[in-house]
């Protein structure tokens, strides 16, 4: 008769302490240090930066008369350096993600999220303004995990492939100074 006992209720499930309408399922904080697939994934972008030159050829003959010696040139005038190289090709979300995950950054700061936000274009949908999906700052920057952070950060720059802004995104990711950057073990 044991079967006839009811079931014993289950356990109150906590509700999420801080959660937007919309926003991902909350995860739990995951670090990955080495599997398979992440070094799969390195090996893989190693290899389509590799770019190969042809072996260096010695010179036979000597150089041409009326061919001035070459002097070095240290910058254009009224051109500012770049700070880091940045690609000459089209580059992927996939790229993207890398250079934001790069040393475990969750997210910019909020002044540099901020500015950002800002670079990321309005969408019309049925004749109406969409903005892209808003920075987790203010009140939101402590709430957030710093796993929320980054999806929000991922969510952006999703958003801005899908607008044709991912270049411009990368250009401005890169420019941040690493103390800039929100990390996960802060």
């Amino acid at each position: 008769m044991a079967a006839d006992r009811p079931k014993p209720p289950p356990p109150p499930v906590a509700p999420i302490p801080f959660a937007f309408p919309g926003d991902r399922a909350t995860a739990p904080m995951v670090l990955e240090e080495n599997s398979h697939s992440a070094w799969q994934r390195f090996e893989d972008l190693l290899s389509s930066q590799e770019q190969q030159f042809d072996n260096t050829k010695l010179q036979t003959q000597p150089p041409q008369e009326g061919f001035q010696a070459t002097q070095p040139m240290d910058a254009l005038p009224g051109v500012v350096p770049q700070r880091q190289r940045q690609p000459q090709r089209a580059i992927s979300i996939d790229e993207v993600m890398v250079l934001a995950r790069r040393n475990n950054r969750a997210c910019p700061r909020p002044d540099q999220w901020m500015a950002f936000h800002s670079l990321l274009p309005t969408k019309m949908k049925d004749n109406k303004a969409v903005e892209a999906p808003l920075p987790l700052i203010a009140g939101a920057w402590n709430a957030a995990s710093p796993m929320q952070k980054r999806l929000r950060l991922r969510d952006q720059i999703e958003w801005a492939e899908r607008a044709g802004a991912l270049m411009a995104v990368y250009d401005f990711l890169l420019g941040i100074p690493e103390e800039q950057w929100f990390h996960f073990d802060e």
